[in-house]
């Protein structure tokens, strides 16, 4: 069986997160998806079993999909790829590439009466 392997902080997960899965699942049988369980701070807001629930609602419960936690406290985590044995990095469309997690939180903040940056996107997808 053919695996994918997608690592995470998933602060939210996003469309652009979704997309990657549906590529993955175009070339494997099933997709793992790794989610780094990191303490909450600004940058790390949701936590973990919220973040859970968010990518189990967007793959509506698709049983090619495995979700995973990584313990990972510090939220330093570093991957590293051996060496050219079949891995791949994901590109997508450039509207999927401009999805940014950082802006979604921010528009998070915002509309909770949280001071964000205001050069932030007014339309956050």
């Amino acid at each position: 069986m053919k695996t994918g392997v997608y690592i995470g902080r998933f602060q939210p997960f996003h469309e652009g997160h979704k997309r990657c899965v549906e590529h993955i699942l175009k070339t494997n049988d099933r997709c793992i998806i790794f989610v780094r369980d990191t303490e909450k701070t600004e940058k790390n807001p949701l936590e973990l079993s919220k973040r859970l629930a968010m990518i189990r609602s967007a793959l509506n419960g698709d049983e090619r999909v495995m979700v995973q936690t990584l313990p990972d406290p510090s939220a330093e985590l570093s991957v590293y790829i051996g060496r050219d044995v079949g891995y791949e990095l994901i590109q997508l469309d450039t509207e999927t590439e401009a999805i940014s997690a950082t802006d979604l939180r921010r528009k998070l903040y915002s509309d909770a009466g949280k001071a964000f940056d205001p050069s932030a996107p007014k339309r956050v997808r």
